[in-house]
């Protein structure tokens, strides 16, 4: 599907961005798959390692496919997805040619091993899951062998990286100063005056609600609404037509067998020691029929010397060797197995307990299987579909009539603004849940049609612009109510503001705020600690102003914080200084930040070194001339 390169985003020009961005990281992942001199001029080197003109060609007319630019765009882009290709091609280069230079090597094992442990292939059981590794090289395009060359560039890029990058840590100074910047806390009183518990106000003259009326007429003003018809084609609407045979469902099922089993697993108790003479000595002089309690006394009164390790749901695979898979798992239960060489000495295993093997019926699983295929088939019946529909199209057929030739329902949008809404001020049901639709709906132009739209679940939309609703000013005697209501909520504020600047004001004649908010029949609280970030007040619904001007006043200080229906008289009862602590979490967090900043610097540092260290060379004239259009 390459749906992570073909989605796009919300406008023109963050698309082109994005799908830019996308095609770096495309080459920099798979650059390998690029180098070597096939058939083609040689038009961008990098010491040893070349480009040719196919490479070229491939990458810019696979980034301009996947942008899927209307025709307009594509030349005024033209110039920065070459630019981009040219630019993602260097920089594979500069790592493949340094890892060439130190003869870095990587062999299938290792590889192997990395897919076993990466948590991108893991189902919900953690385990290792082949399908999705499959499916998800699927979904990238590539195949096995790609993304093996792919992962081991990546491994030999990585250890170049970490030898620059991984023994450096920010100064102990640098750390302490701003953690102790963050993680000060402070505690507050603060007394809140709300709108809402003043009884009333003075009721205004028709000239005060005119005037506001005036000051604010861009709040009263109608949405600005469209309306439309879009065609919606998805995957799970075409999956659910799809039957699949209960005999492609048995072949799936025998061929993801692995993924519907549950390997036997055991309890095993480690034993390791330094010498073979001493795990013999230990099976010799162990009782020949005991009782797992007896097993276990009996461990515990070996010498010291003995390395034990209890280790829990231990599966075959688990295991490094094939001498260590076949002592722990053909050795009966409750019997110690022969002495095992390894590299961490000599292991003796002694096997506790074991969870049989369990393979879920299929009955249990077809549901689950065919949903899936289903799926996997509505993504490539899909394709055809939308072919056949943009054919239609191209011939001449209206929306309406290429959406009946594939038996898609069209909808139509009697009203519906940039937030979703409608007339009612309700949400507008049943639109493609892309967020990217409300955009393309209100940058399409009245009368016209969009194009064939791809979002990011793998479903297509295509709409029609048929009418448009302008916005316009409210009169004053449609929203009379509402100017009313806001002006008695500025008018409540002003009051409100007024009792909390007399309240500061006797606060600081020595009494402080409690006892002045007490004499003047308000309540004080006491909050905090919290941070100046806010920590430590995430449950309250106080205003972030209340924050900032908490860490602006001095100890005893008092000032005034604002929100929208109240105001907070605030006085600074007490500083907490941070005490640098290695082992708090902020610490250790601020560390990680400023690792990773220092790591990229030096990454940047590396990649300038290398431009130096290999000649690059690039044929400008000729790459232009490989994607200029045809005279």
């Amino acid at each position: 599907m390459l749906q992570f390169i073909r989605s796009k985003v919300t406008s023109i020009f963050i698309k082109i961005l994005f799908g830019i961005l996308i095609l770096s990281f495309a080459i920099w992942g798979i650059g390998d798959i690029f180098l070597g001199n096939k058939e083609g001029e040689v038009v961008i080197s990098v010491g040893d390692i070349e480009f040719n003109a196919n490479h070229i060609v491939n990458e810019f007319e696979r980034s301009r496919r996947a942008l899927r630019l209307p025709a307009e765009y594509e030349a005024v882009m033209k110039p920065q997805i070459l630019e981009s290709v040219k630019e993602a091609l260097v920089n594979s280069g500069l790592f493949s040619a340094a890892s060439s230079e130190l003869e870095l090597a990587y062999g299938d094992d290792q590889l192997k091993n990395w897919i076993a442990n990466s948590e991108n292939f893991r189902d919900n059981s953690g385990k290792f899951n082949p399908q999705i590794f499959r499916q998800t090289l699927y979904n990238a395009g590539l195949s096995e062998d790609e993304f093996f060359q792919s992962l081991r560039e990546d491994m030999k890029r990585n250890q170049i990286t970490s030898a620059i990058v991984g023994h450096h840590s920010p100064p102990n100074v640098l750390i302490k100063t701003l953690f102790q910047h963050r993680e000060e806390k402070r505690i507050v009183n603060i007394v809140k005056l709300s709108i809402k518990s003043l009884s009333h106000v003075r009721e205004p003259r028709q000239s005060d609600l005119e005037n506001l009326y005036n000051d604010t007429k861009d709040s009263y003003v109608t949405p600005y609404y469209r309306a439309a018809t879009f065609v919606h084609i998805t995957p799970q609407a075409l999956a659910k037509e799809i039957l699949i045979p209960k005999k492609v469902l048995k072949e799936e099922y025998d061929a993801r067998r692995s993924e519907f089993t549950r390997p036997a697993s055991r309890n095993i108790k480690q034993l390791i020691f330094s010498k073979e003479s001493e795990a013999i000595d230990l099976l010799n002089s162990a009782p020949i029929s005991a009782s797992a309690a007896q097993l276990e006394q009996y461990l515990k009164s070996l010498k010291e010397n003995v390395n034990s390790v209890q280790l829990s749901n231990v599966l075959e695979s688990d295991l490094i060797s094939d001498e260590e898979r076949k002592a722990a798992f053909d050795t009966p239960i409750g019997k110690f197995a022969k002495p095992v060489k390894t590299a961490f000495g000599w292991k003796v295993f002694l096997p506790q307990t074991e969870t049989p093997e369990k393979i879920t019926p299929f009955d249990e699983v077809s549901q689950k299987i065919k949903d899936e295929l289903a799926f996997e088939n509505a993504l490539d019946t899909i394709f055809d579909l939308t072919n056949t529909f943009e054919d239609s199209l191209a011939s001449g057929s209206t929306l309406e009539e290429a959406a009946k030739d594939i038996n898609v329902n069209v909808n139509t949008i009697e009203a519906i603004d940039k937030n979703g809404m409608g007339k009612d001020g309700a949400p507008v049901l049943k639109l493609p849940p892309d967020r990217q639709f409300i955009s393309v709906l209100f940058s399409t132009m009245k009368g016209e049609q969009s194009q064939l739209i791809e979002s990011k679940d793998g479903s297509y939309f295509m709409l029609r612009i048929n009418d448009e609703i302008k916005s316009r000013q409210k009169t004053f005697s449609e929203v009379t109510k509402t100017v009313r209501d806001n002006w008695d909520n500025i008018e409540r504020k002003k009051i409100v503001l007024e009792q909390a600047q007399l309240l500061v004001k006797k606060s600081k004649t020595g009494i402080g705020l409690s006892a002045a908010a007490q004499e003047s029949g308000y309540v004080a609280e006491k909050i905090g600690p919290f941070t100046r970030f806010g920590k430590g007040l995430e449950s309250r619904a106080l205003p972030s102003d209340l924050v900032t001007v908490a860490f602006e006043l001095k100890k005893d200080a008092v000032g005034i914080a604002d929100s929208k229906d109240s105001v907070f008289a605030i006085e600074l009862v007490n500083i907490d200084a941070a005490r640098p602590d290695k082992t708090n979490p902020g610490w250790v967090s601020l560390e990680k930040e400023l690792t990773e900043t220092i790591e990229q610097d030096y990454l940047e540092a590396l990649q300038t070194a290398l431009r130096k260290k290999f000649v690059i060379k690039i044929d400008e004239k000729y790459i232009n001339s490989l994607v200029a259009p045809n005279e």
